[in-house]
């Protein structure tokens, strides 16, 4: 007779930790499925902040050719002037082909851009670094 209720009670036991494990792995995995969302909604405010501060850099350097580009524009005469060798010369930037100058202004948006990369790759590396 007590071997039949322990049979009976070791079934309900075994029954019970089913159920705890049922519930348990239910909660794991939402859970996990939060995280996740809040992971993925974390990257993409990253991938958003990212974009605007290239977009930031690449604005910035544009004004900043256009300005120069304003400068160049003006011709100083007393350079122009054929009296004045000496002054003729010296090195100026406005001395820069067209070709070199777009080269050279291309170098720094390029550089620009590596640094600004290089920072938002750090930076979520520092984030995914706290996260762990």
């Amino acid at each position: 007779m007590y071997i039949l209720q322990a049979r009976r009670a070791l079934r309900a036991l075994k029954g019970l930790v089913r159920l705890q494990a049922l519930v348990r792995g239910h909660n794991v995995r939402k859970q996990a499925q939060m995280t996740m969302r809040s992971m993925q909604a974390l990257v993409r405010v990253q991938a958003r902040v990212r974009a605007r501060r290239l977009e930031l850099a690449h604005e910035k350097l544009q004004r900043k050719t256009e300005e120069e580009d304003e400068r160049r524009l003006p011709v100083d005469e007393d350079f122009m002037n054929p009296n004045n060798l000496l002054k003729s010369y010296k090195w100026d930037r406005r001395n820069q082909s067209s070709d070199n100058f777009k080269e050279n202004a291309s170098k720094k948006h390029d550089a620009v851009m590596k640094r600004e990369r290089a920072l938002a790759y750090a930076y979520a590396f520092q984030v995914c670094n706290t996260l762990h």
